[in-house]
């Protein structure tokens, strides 16, 4: 493969991963979950579930603006943003898939227009909210009891994989 096409695979690759791997698996969660188990903290120093998925939703969101303008800056980090709320489980999912859709929107709009982005910048995100996925997915599986089989369900890496790879040979 050609450094050419190395950027547009690896916007296609972050695309899919986040929205049609990490998003289904997000939203499979937070739907499992009653308001008090998303804004309760399992220890003092812990943070709740509601909290990270905030957390991951500022950084998606604060990589969208970057995206759309690139030399946008924020005055303070997000390391120890994790508020609480006391947003349902449906007003949760609703914001997330927002944030999401904002997202999806930015790239989608840099591979139409062939643009560029800080590869950087984009690897942080989709790697940043691969972890704190696990963390949430972890949670939801000790508090609830469940197993999601996602794997067996189709979220897994070979069918991600093939998705992709059928998106960017048209």
């Amino acid at each position: 493969m050609g450094l050419e096409r190395s950027l547009p695979l690896f916007l296609h690759i972050s695309l899919h991963r986040m929205c049609d791997h990490y998003l289904p698996k997000l939203l499979a969660a937070i739907q499992c979950l009653d308001e008090n188990e998303i804004w309760c903290c399992e220890t003092e120093e812990s943070h709740s579930i509601g909290g990270i998925i905030l957390h991951i939703c500022e950084h998606i969101h604060r990589n969208a603006l970057q995206l759309s303008k690139p030399t946008v800056q924020f005055s303070n980090g997000i390391e120890e943003y994790f508020p609480n709320g006391h947003w349902t489980s449906g007003e949760l999912c609703e914001y997330v898939q927002e944030i999401f859709n904002e997202w999806r929107a930015e790239v989608e709009k840099r591979l139409e227009w062939d643009q560029g982005v800080d590869m950087h910048r984009m690897y942080h995100v989709v790697e940043h909210t691969s972890y704190h996925l696990g963390q949430i997915i972890d949670r939801t599986k000790r508090l609830k009891r469940i197993s999601f089989q996602f794997c067996q369900k189709g979220l897994n890496e070979k069918g991600l994989r093939e998705m992709i790879e059928a998106k960017c040979t048209k």
